[in-house]
């Protein structure tokens, strides 16, 4: 079970990732689509990231909380918690952090990014962990 929910978590860094990528490529291929809809990309964007965040948080709490009661290291769980933390601060502080210019705007893309990263090498080290454990079970 505990396999299943960190490959989920897994999916959804992807996921995310995919969208922070895709999103910039395609309205700058279609620029009548960029200008029309600054303002609604704007709010999409905020959205989008504190709605997947609504799915990121318990997926990878489960997967994390179970694969520690299994392997019992706390290195995925923290390289894993960083990665939620940055996902987290930034899907819910940057927009107030580019409006007082303590940030570039450029900027979201890059920490998104950073934190999904961070977050899946967090879930593929529960992965490797857990499997050691369970091998070592076996033996």
């Amino acid at each position: 079970m505990q396999l299943h929910f960190d490959r989920y978590a897994i999916l959804l860094s992807v996921l995310c990732a995919i969208h922070c990528v895709a999103m910039p490529f395609v309205a700058s291929l279609i620029p009548f689509l960029a200008v029309t809809m600054q303002h609604g990309y704007q709010l999409h964007e905020f959205l989008f990231h504190q709605l997947i965040l609504l799915f990121i948080l318990p997926v990878s709490l489960i997967a994390l909380a179970t694969g520690y009661s299994r392997h019992r290291k706390w290195a995925p769980v923290a390289v894993a918690g960083l990665g939620l933390a940055v996902l987290t601060l930034t899907a819910l502080f940057i927009e107030t952090l580019i409006h007082q210019h303590a940030v570039p705007h450029e900027s979201e893309a890059t920490l998104t990014m950073t934190g999904g990263i961070i977050h899946a090498i967090g879930h593929i080290l529960n992965i490797q962990a857990t499997r050691k454990s369970h091998h070592q079970c076996l033996s």
